[in-house]
């Protein structure tokens, strides 16, 4: 399991760079086509926008496998044997139910989006709601890793 999560990971950031690229790349060439040739170009804030959307939810299921979210854990850190252990997997399960519901209503966004297209560059919707499911796919194997470690970690210290 260690590999598949270290080439999820690097999966993940290749694909975040990129899309971080693109990005600036078009923003960049934005500006300049505003000030240079002082026109707009039509796409290049939608196609902005379409990307920070992805950005932001990869970046939230890398977060998850990292542990990097914002979370207060003062309580977790000092319940120390079993009370701690319960804590985080409450915890953990929590979250897997959250991202649960995140997945399912993404796929229901996705069946919608599959109808509709994009304002500017007339692409289906469903490829930018896609980032919904995906994101939740994503959590929740990091976070079964995470409790499969945490009940692992007790075992081996039994």
């Amino acid at each position: 399991m260690d590999k598949v999560e270290k080439v999820i990971l690097k999966l993940m950031g290749w694909f975040l760079s990129i899309l971080i690229f693109i990005m600036t790349m078009d923003i960049f060439a934005a500006v300049i086509v505003r000030y240079v040739l002082h026109t707009a170009l039509n796409f290049s804030e939608e196609l902005g926008r379409y990307l920070f959307v992805w950005i932001v939810f990869i970046g939230m299921a890398r977060c998850v496998a990292e542990d990097k979210h914002v979370a207060l854990d003062l309580l977790p850190h000092a319940l120390k044997g079993n009370a701690g252990r319960m804590l985080k997997t409450v915890i953990d399960l929590l979250c897997m139910f959250f991202f649960f519901s995140v997945t399912r209503a993404g796929i229901a966004l996705c069946e919608v989006g599959a109808r509709q297209k994009s304002a500017t560059m007339r692409i289906p919707m469903n490829y930018i709601y896609l980032c919904i499911p995906v994101c939740g796919i994503l959590s929740i194997f990091f976070l079964v890793l995470k409790l499969y470690r945490l009940y692992k970690k007790e075992e081996k210290a039994v």
